[in-house]
């Protein structure tokens, strides 16, 4: 925000944005077709305005803006949206502004922000007024796009005028002529109407999503992430191959867990429960404990109608609110759906056991309820990566164990180092050991930290130092072991053993 504070001094003023917190677990990454907004460019939102202010209302072309609003409807918090898109094309009308002392040009392209057909019939009156005795020539800017607030830009000197839009949601000026001859006086007043047209959309491909999928893994603080475009956009093998992409990518990482949809084009009980089955036929137990796969999708209002949405931004919004009242080691299931009116399909016992065995988690709705999340298992039937808490649980350590060990990288390997690395990691443990995380009654029975010649002997490369944990989460009473190595070119890594 700017303004004059005195004669010749300009105040200008910026909301710094909050800094990510890589050690949360309750943040989301949606990745998914939207209205308008930078395509590829992860924009971080806390609120469904800021979605709305930087995508655009949903209008009812895609699923992800109904999936974030139910994300935020459902106590998340925090998300990083994704938009994803294939060669569209960007609405623009040129403004003929003629030899206007003070403009850059005499010419200018009125380009939308962002690709799509969402600014086609926008209008743009731009209004000249010569230099007056309260100063020097200026123009007034208005955009009036159909279902959004209009956006004004009143007395903006002509030096500024391409710059000063450089805050407009909706469009920007681009130089196309030549520049104006100078000192040449302008009429008194002129004005123009403009309408943007010829934008497209496009559906994105699976390299778009690979895109997509790359990018929210470098993102440090989303713990949590969604595709609900993703069963409309791609089909078949193309989305299937996709999906493993995914969880190939958010493996390694052990920080992060994908909630899936059924496809809709796959109605019935049987091909929702193939869709699975063709998944986990992968058979690999590290990748299937990534994910987690809820159905059926939800009736929610839209206006005066209701509309049909996957579930996966509803459930992720629960996982959120989970995570704030009892933590991550908490299994998200048995949880009320809010903002939700009904089931998309409602399912016989029979039907209901076939999804289950299929390794998918239900959304039922029980009598005296409403609408329940009623799963809280991973894609995988091993009981070491099946759980959805033990998963989170995971995904918690790792990021606390990356913060308490990344200032130590440059260290000397020397006993104080392993020591120092044991505190901090002891430290860790015992807060989730507090919080109810870890079973045992005592520390010593939930957790383990170990670093010293037994896994560190003499003959070991000295630029490598390695120490390994082992924590029980409170239900059942199984050990999740982790490896924490310090390489020869001092990066960290922690592998699940």
């Amino acid at each position: 925000m700017a303004g004059e504070a005195l004669p010749g001094v300009s105040l200008t003023s910026a909301t710094r944005g909050p800094d990510p917190e890589p050690l949360r677990t309750d943040v989301a990454a949606f990745l998914g077709r939207l209205r308008r907004g930078p395509v590829g460019t992860p924009v971080r939102v806390e609120s469904w305005n800021d979605v709305v202010a930087a995508f655009g209302p949903p209008d009812g072309a895609f699923a992800t803006p109904y999936a974030l609003r139910g994300f935020f409807e459902n106590g998340g918090r925090t998300a990083w949206v994704l938009r994803v898109s294939g060669p569209a094309t960007t609405a623009r009308a040129r403004w003929a502004a003629g030899p206007l002392s003070g403009l850059a040009a005499t010419g200018y392209q009125v380009v939308a922000t962002s690709p799509g057909a969402w600014a086609n019939g926008a209008r743009v009156a731009i209004r000249y007024q010569a230099s007056t005795v309260a100063g020097p020539p200026t123009v007034g800017v208005r955009v009036m796009l159909p279902g959004e607030p209009p956006e004004t830009f009143p007395g903006v000197p002509l030096a500024d005028v391409a710059d000063r839009l450089t805050t407009s949601r909706y469009i920007r000026l681009v130089p196309d002529g030549p520049p104006p001859p100078p000192g040449r006086p302008g009429p008194i007043s002129l004005s123009w109407d403009l309408t943007l047209a010829d934008g497209t959309d496009a559906a994105p491909d699976r390299d778009a999503y690979a895109e997509a999928v790359t990018v929210q893994a470098e993102l440090p603080e989303p713990a949590l992430v969604a595709l609900p475009d993703l069963g409309a956009d791609l089909s078949g093998t193309t989305r299937a191959e996709l999906v493993l992409e995914l969880l190939r990518t958010i493996e390694p990482l052990h920080d992060r867990l994908a909630v899936l949809d059924v496809p809709p084009g796959l109605t019935s009980v049987d091909e929702a429960a193939g869709w699975a089955e063709a998944l986990t036929a992968t058979g690999d137990a590290g990748l299937l404990g990534c994910a987690a796969a809820y159905h059926p999708p939800l009736r929610v209002p839209d206006g005066h109608d209701l509309r049909t949405v996957p579930a996966s931004g509803h459930v992720l919004g629960v996982i959120a609110r989970l995570d704030g009242e009892r933590g991550a080691h908490h299994t998200p299931a048995n949880a009320v759906i809010l903002e939700a009116v009904d089931l998309a399909a409602e399912y016989p016992e029979p039907q209901q056991v076939r999804l289950f065995d299929a390794g998918v988690d239900l959304i039922r709705c029980t009598r005296g309820r409403g609408l329940m999340v009623w799963g809280g298992r991973t894609l995988s039937a091993d009981p070491r990566t099946r759980y959805i808490a033990h998963r989170r649980l995971v995904h918690l350590l790792v990021r606390a164990i990356r913060r308490a060990a990344a200032p130590l990288v440059f260290d000397v390997n020397s006993p104080e180092l392993r020591l120092t690395l044991v505190r901090a990691l002891t430290s860790v443990l015992l807060s989730a050991f507090r919080a109810g995380a870890l079973a045992g009654a005592r520390p010593e029975q939930a957790f383990r930290v170990v670093c010293d010649d037994t896994n560190n002997p003499p003959e070991q490369d000295p630029g490598q130092l390695v120490c390994e944990i082992e924590v029980a989460p409170a239900v059942p009473m199984e050990f999740i072991r982790l490896r924490l190595v310090l390489g020869q070119d001092r990066d960290l890594e922690v592998i699940e053993a």
